[in-house]
């Protein structure tokens, strides 16, 4: 073979690596540098947990409402439980209640708001449009009846023993997140390959049994406000990415 032969040969093999780097990086780049696209591809391929079913948008105007209560870990220290009740849509006649506890949807009279408060006994939420025109604006809803009941114009206490200047305060679950029926924790946990295919991921485990976690999804941005279906049986979460419910005995995808 002449030593032309070879240069043109060493020649197309350095074009041939050249192209294959160029293409490469030209595939890979949007993989390394968007977030949500790694996390997609890891979803598809099975390597991250996927367990959820999107029920809103990062722009839909829901919030998931949750109620906290203290109980008692033989484990541990006091643990807290965290209940979805409802999951509120502002509309732009009513703030549209989906009930979670016993389903369908309540309407309050208001179209905002811009603080939640509970009674002592959690009873009762009080939904208030604090700057409301001539007023504040106020509803109440009763959890066990659905009742709704609007306070008259400017009051913000109902007459029930409460902290009615008080937000409810979700608060965020890290790994404490018992479940109504005290089965089950629910953890936010990070570190890992999820600093790579997203920011967190959500994990549950049998109440006392920490080593024996079940992965149920990878998520980005800020960690979720997290909250157990009433019935125990899945969990709601929700941040500036979406609201999602999680079904703990299904399958992941």
């Amino acid at each position: 073979m002449s030593g032309h032969h070879v240069q043109r040969e060493q020649r197309r093999f350095r074009l041939i690596a050249v192209a294959t780097i160029v293409t490469l990086a030209l595939v890979l780049t949007p993989v390394l540098l968007l977030s949500e696209l790694r996390l997609e591809i890891a979803h598809r391929l099975g390597w991250v947990p996927s367990n959820a079913e999107q029920l809103f948008g990062d722009g839909d105007p829901v919030e998931l409402i949750v109620l906290v209560q203290e109980t008692p870990n033989p484990y541990s220290g006091p643990s807290r439980q965290y209940t979805a009740v409802y999951i509120a849509e502002w509309t732009e006649t009513a703030i549209r209640l989906h009930d979670l506890m016993h389903g369908g949807t309540h309407d309050l009279p208001i179209t905002r708001y811009d603080l939640i408060s509970g009674a002592t006994d959690q009873s009762a939420l009080l939904f208030v449009d604090k700057e409301a025109p001539g007023g504040a604006e106020a509803a109440m809803i009763t959890l066990a009846t659905g009742e709704v009941r609007s306070l008259p114009k400017g009051e913000t206490d109902p007459g029930l023993p409460g902290n009615w200047d008080e937000e409810v305060s979700f608060g965020n679950i890290g790994c404490s997140g018992v479940s109504p029926d005290k089965a089950w924790v629910a953890c936010i946990v990070h570190g890992g390959t999820r600093l790579f295919f997203g920011d967190w991921e959500l994990i549950v485990h049998r109440f006392g049994r920490s080593d024996e976690a079940i992965p149920l999804y990878r998520g980005l941005g800020s960690d979720p406000v997290v909250a157990w279906a009433p019935g125990g049986d899945a969990l709601y979460f929700q941040n500036e990415q979406g609201l999602w419910r999680s079904n703990l005995t299904a399958p992941a995808s």
